[in-house]
Order: C-alpha cells, then sequence, then structure tokens
C-alpha cells in the first residue's frame, strides 16, 4: 500500500479551489495553474501535539503522476552540481525516496552562471542513464527533467534553452537574498511573458519574502552589481532603505498577483534550516502558499536528515 508522507503542521484540511487562486480554475478544468486540490496536498489534525503534517501528493495529470507522490525538487543526478557526488549515491538516495512512498521525482541540478550549468540536452540524457540505474536496481522511481535556475542577471541567457518540470510550462526558481526586489519582479514577469510560470523554490528560506525582514545591504558585492548608480549621499541613502522596504513588502503579493507558484521543503517543517525558515514554512502553510513540496535532497546523508523528522503511515 502506498505510504502517505507526513511532515510537519497543526491544522486544517486545505481550502477549496475558489480559495486557493481566486478567479483561477485548476489544472483539472484546464487552467494552466496548478491548484493545491488537484495536488492531493491534505491537512490533518493528527498529531497536532507533534506538529504532523500529511502531503498526499496524489494528482497532476500535466506530469503523469496520478495516484503519486512527487518529490518536486532534488539533486539527485551524479556530479552535476552540489547534489549527489556519484551514481552509487543517486541511486541510494533514489531508493530512499522510494521506500518513503515518494514515486516520482523532478530531478532539479542547480543552474548558475560560472558554476553549475548544463544544457537540457546533457540533463535529459542524464536522467535517462540513471533511469536505467534504477530500473536494474528494481527501484519503482519515476525521473522527470528539471532544473533549479538562481535569478540573477544571467537568467535571460538560460531561457534560450529553458527546461522546465516535466512537460510542463513550470520553472522551478530560485530568490537569491542579495537580489533588489524590483529585479525579482521584472526577471518573473518576463518568464511569465515568455509563457512559462515560475515556481519560486523554498520561499520559507528567501528573506526578501518575509514579511518585515530586513532588506539586503545596499552595500553587499551582490548589491553594487544590480545597482546602476551607487548613492553616498546620507540623505540619499535614507531615501533608498525606505524605497527598498516598501518594495520588499510588495513582492510576494506580486508574484502571487502574476500567478507563480511557491514550492516548500520538507526539511524546513522538521527544523533542517533552523527554527526561522521552520516558522516561516508554518506561516505560508496558513497562508495557504504552497503548491507543491520537494525534499531539495542533496546528499543521502542529508536526505535521510530530512526523512527520519518525518513520520509515515
Amino acid at each position: 500500500m502506498h505510504l502517505a508522507l507526513q511532515i510537519i503542521a497543526l491544522h486544517r484540511q486545505l481550502t477549496a479551489h475558489n480559495r486557493i487562486r481566486s478567479g483561477k480554475t485548476c489544472i483539472e478544468s484546464g487552467d494552466q495553474y496548478l491548484c493545491q486540490c488537484c495536488r492531493g496536498v491534505r491537512w490533518t489534525e493528527q498529531g497536532a501535539q507533534n506538529s504532523k503534517l500529511v502531503l498526499m501528493l496524489t494528482q497532476n495529470s500535466k506530469l503523469k503522476t496520478q495516484n503519486s507522490t512527487t518529490d518536486w525538487h532534488c539533486h539527485l543526478l551524479p556530479g552535476i552540481d552540489d547534489g549527489a557526488a556519484t551514481v552509487e549515491e543517486s541511486v541510494a538516495m533514489a531508493r530512499t525516496l522510494s521506500a518513503a512512498g515518494f514515486t516520482t521525482v523532478c530531478c532539479t541540478p542547480h543552474m548558475i552562471k560560472g558554476s553549475y550549468e548544463r544544457s537540457a540536452v546533457e540533463i535529459r540524457a542524464q536522467i535517462k542513464q540513471l533511469q536505467l540505474q534504477l530500473l536494474a536496481a528494481s527501484i519503482p522511481l519515476q525521473l522527470l527533467a528539471g532544473a533549479e535556475y538562481y535569478l540573477d542577471e544571467y537568467l535571460d541567457q538560460f531561457m534560450l534553452d529553458p527546461l522546465p518540470l516535466g512537460d510542463t510550462k513550470l520553472l522551478l526558481v530560485e530568490i537569491p537574498n542579495h537580489t533588489p526586489v524590483e529585479f525579482v519582479k521584472e526577471s518573473c514577469y518576463r518568464l511569465k511573458g515568455r509563457g512559462y510560470t515560475p515556481v519560486i523554490a523554498h520561499p520559507e528560506r528567501c528573506r526578501l519574502l518575509e514579511p518585515g525582514s530586513n532588506t539586503p545591504d545596499k552595500n553587499s558585492l551582490w548589491g553594487l552589481l544590480f545597482t546602476s548608480k551607487l548613492k553616498t549621499q546620507n540623505s540619499e541613502l535614507l531615501s533608498h532603505d525606505s524605497t527598498l522596504n516598501t518594495q520588499h513588502s510588495t513582492l510576494l503579493p506580486y508574484l502571487q498577483e502574476i500567478g507563480c507558484h511557491f514550492q516548500g521543503n520538507l526539511g524546513s517543517y522538521v527544523g533542517y534550516y533552523g527554527e526561522r525558515v521552520k516558522a516561516n514554512a508554518e506561516r505560508f502553510r496558513q497562508m495557504s502558499l504552497y503548491s507543491c513540496f520537494g525534499s531539495d535532497g542533496h546528499s543521502l546523508e542529508g536526505l535521510k536528515s530530512i526523512l527520519q523528522g518525518l513520520t509515515f503511515s
């Protein structure tokens, strides 16, 4: 019998379709936006004292994973980024995910200019090779192509050869903490204009999306790289800070308004990234922000640490 993946949470069943995204229908009704109901995400009251959540990722006709549990974000491919180092580790991670109840994994290696760069053809070829390894090892896990795109000034270059998640038009995007808010907005808007829907990776880990959090340091290296004019007068700096604070508070609502999706990390709910991130994840859950979840597994030991903090039934 298929295992149900359980992670941290406190209460309530997810809201109906029309409350997930006002005015938008689900993929089953023909809309491009994938709502939480059609992904089968379901909250329960059980184990409230231990803060438990059941995720039943059971339907997604677009990714052909009906009646399955999908890991939407995982660095499973060997030797391609800072994820699995060897084929052996990849196979061991796949076995661990399968034993936990997953049947489908989106392989999403980092795409960062100058650090991790692979073409869509290379990634698909490596997925095909790893899929054969899993078949030989009798591991019933379907692998889908994807990538985790770093949102910086090189993102447009990567869009010359984009790799969405599976056969969808969904692009997994990581927002660096140092990126100016307006640049994030413009970049996601451009992706929508190209016909893709940004899926924001682990928003609970992004300080730009934290209500009331500090804005990026204007004097940081990345801040300078993204700022066309360096302001040196004190009065100008104060004015700039005020503008950044206003922009920061509007980022999340803006991304929601243009139809972005949000992918939560399972490890966030078990404190894998610290208490701040854990609290953010719970707050976003209460907002019904997430449309999918992923392990964001980078290694066998890391993956085991995340999954061992969860409960299975």
